[in-house]
């Protein structure tokens, strides 16, 4: 099969010659959706609709060396309200945006997110006084898009945050003198969310779960400005310095009929928002089961647990899972079932069957589950077909399909774990992931291996592979 030529776009930044600058683009707020786009051989930017100069004074503009796109990374990452430094003693690049930081070495194929090790694929190294690094990790960790057009020569990147929506008004709900009786006694989802995200993200956890949706409520609603975490005095920020308990408003359920709480929030700084906590400490949950779950534009949901399980002693809090809000239900049944979540199906209506596809090679099999978009249907219709897996970054198996996929966009954004199937809409291939991966907006979920996972990982070679539908 014809290899894929990988045009691996590169960022380069100006870090020694040069102070930093803050002429090159606007300072903005982390709640802005950004688009910024560049063009080979052009000196000038436009950032949302501005035309401003890359490197003002001097000329700098995208050139392609080597199959390569070279962009200034520190006009991007400015424009995009982050910040760029240099370590000149440890030749190190630090770049920071939304509260996290990538750290990256010269000639060193180990990059840090936040403090955690990722292996790269190509070392940074410093060309012409300038650092060349790999656009895909920086925009998988940071959740840019980055878009190239061939034909104009163009680079359009944009930010999008999972706190840039709108944040909503609450819906204030009367508390009951009589709570309903539950449809699931089982199960109970619940969920704050500040923009939507977790909001969208806990439908689909009640719903994989056969459970009830409740939501947790603030008296004060929080604006655009209180979620500003790049603001120290933001209230967001001074609540989980406080460690403040801020009133919410009482629940439209009876929490004391459920056996097991899914329980969803944002994460901020790396825990639970300070409302979250109110809850736990307000409601008696012992005795029952927690499964915590997140959304979040970096951060795990790790950092968060200790909080709960310290404010919820005698309940049984599980193993927590990271999601977005197009997050497919694959991905969700997995958590579940590794959790030891039996969902009751009483009185419900039978769950449509799982489709499944099987890749196989030598002795070894490999079931999927697929998710059910646009992406994994056009899939399905190409099937049987013949694949060549490889091994990228030591994260993933990446095969570069014959025919292009149709790219469903109402599904995209994906937070893979070991398993996930996924396909990368910029290059068009598939992705299979055996290690955890942060999220990214441009992979599109197609589903999740049931069995075979240890096989996978253990390829250490190109392997020639067969898929074809279960039946």
């Amino acid at each position: 099969m014809k290899k894929f030529l990988s045009v691996l776009l590169a960022l380069c930044c100006v870090l020694s010659l040069f102070s930093m600058t803050s002429g090159a683009a606007e300072n903005v707020t982390a709640e802005e959706n950004i688009s910024v786009v560049l063009q080979i051989g052009n000196s000038m930017m436009t950032v949302n609709g501005n035309t401003l100069e890359i490197d003002p004074g001097r000329g700098t503009v995208p050139v392609v060396v080597n199959d390569r796109t070279l962009v200034p990374i520190r006009a991007i990452i400015e424009a995009m309200g982050g910040t760029v430094s240099w370590d000149e003693a440890a030749q190190t690049a630090v770049l920071g945006y939304n509260n996290n930081e990538i750290r990256l070495t010269m000639d060193q194929p180990v990059a840090y997110f936040n403090n955690e090790a990722y292996t790269l694929d190509v070392a940074p190294a410093t060309m012409n006084d300038r650092t060349m690094l790999p656009i895909r990790f920086i925009a998988e960790r940071f959740s840019f898009h980055v878009d190239w057009n061939g034909e104009e020569q163009r680079i359009t990147i944009t930010g999008e945050l999972s706190n840039s929506e709108p944040t909503k008004e609450p819906v204030i709900t009367p508390e009951p003198e009589e709570p309903p009786a539950p449809a699931n006694a089982h199960a109970l989802t619940i969920c704050f969310s500040a923009t939507g995200n977790t909001e969208t993200l806990a439908e689909t956890v009640a719903q994989a779960a056969g459970a009830d949706l409740a939501r947790i409520i603030p008296v004060e609603p929080y604006t655009s400005a209180d979620l500003n975490y790049n603001d120290n005095s933001c209230r967001a920020n001074q609540e989980l310095n406080s460690d403040a308990r801020p009133a919410i408003e009482p629940l439209e359920v009876d929490v004391s009929q459920y056996d097991v709480i899914l329980l969803g929030y944002p994460i901020w700084w790396g825990q639970c928002p300070p409302v979250v906590r109110t809850f736990l400490d307000s409601y008696d949950l012992s005795g029952k089961t927690i499964l915590p779950f997140c959304t979040s534009g970096g951060s795990g949901i790790g950092g968060s647990l200790s909080k709960i399980r310290e404010l919820a002693p005698d309940s049984t809090v599980t193993d927590g899972f990271r999601g977005t809000s197009s997050t497919g239900t694959a991905q969700i049944d997995e958590w579940l079932r590794d959790n030891g979540f039996v969902r009751e199906t009483v009185g419900e209506p039978e769950r449509m069957a799982e489709t499944k596809v099987r890749l196989s090679w030598d002795n070894n099999e490999v079931i999927v589950v697929l998710e059910d978009n646009a992406t994994t249907q056009d899939f399905l219709s190409k099937l049987p077909m013949n694949i060549m897996l490889e091994d990228y970054n030591n994260t993933e198996k990446i095969s570069y399909l014959e025919e292009a996929l149709v790219k469903d966009e109402t599904a995209a954004g994906c937070d893979p774990i070991p398993g996930t199937v996924a396909l990368y809409a910029p290059w068009g291939n598939l992705s299979i992931f055996y290690k955890d991966w942060s999220y990214s907006n441009d992979l599109i979920p197609m589903g999740q291996i049931e069995t075979g996972l240890d096989v996978l990982t253990a390829m250490n070679s190109d392997v020639a592979v067969h898929i074809d539908r279960v039946e």
